[in-house]
């Protein structure tokens, strides 16, 4: 037992010198790496996204970029993105729609051997595009399904080989929809 507690005092004194505290003050300091290791993470996921959209959100960017189109008066991105996981995309999906406004961006992105779908519409068009019916449309081009309500929505597969096709194919169901 002596010998446990010793062991356990030598851990607690180098993760207080690792720490740079106080033993009273561990709990704290422990809580604050954490929220400060949450706040970095999302951060690096941000930063992801906006590399993996071409860097458009920067300061002044209108959001358009080769992979925007206008159909119907209305701006549609969809984009193919890498170095993401469903954890970061998901949360941040709405990052690219912020510059447009009003419009719809999909993007789609490759994990081990799966696919994943986000769909977003901005609240001024959910009555005309509907985002899980679009992801309904191109997510068994992927091999899969998809669904969600008006304004977001979410779909997988598991055709990786196929995601370029089911991006472009987004932009077709997105016009039908419109006209």
């Amino acid at each position: 037992a002596f010998s446990r507690f010793r062991d356990d005092e030598n851990l607690i004194d180098a993760s207080l010198g690792a720490l740079n505290t106080k033993r009273n003050n561990l709990p704290n300091a422990i809580a604050r790496l954490q929220d400060e290791l949450k706040k970095t993470r999302k951060e690096m996921d941000e930063l992801k996204l906006k590399i993996a959209l071409g860097g458009q959100q920067s300061a002044g960017g209108d959001g358009d970029s080769d992979a925007t189109r206008e159909i119907g008066g209305v701006k549609v991105l969809a984009k193919l993105v890498d170095g993401l996981d469903a954890n970061g995309t998901r949360p941040l999906s709405d990052t690219p729609l912020a510059p447009l406004k009003s419009g719809v961006v999909v993007i789609g992105r490759k994990d081990e051997g799966k696919v994943g779908l986000i769909v977003r519409v901005s609240d001024d068009l959910t009555s005309r595009v509907r985002a899980g019916d679009v992801i309904r449309e191109i997510a068994p081009i992927v091999g899969g399904r998809g669904g969600g309500k008006a304004d977001m929505a979410e779909g997988g597969g598991t055709a990786p080989d196929k995601l370029s096709e089911a991006i472009d194919a987004s932009y077709g169901v997105i016009e039908r929809m419109l006209n």
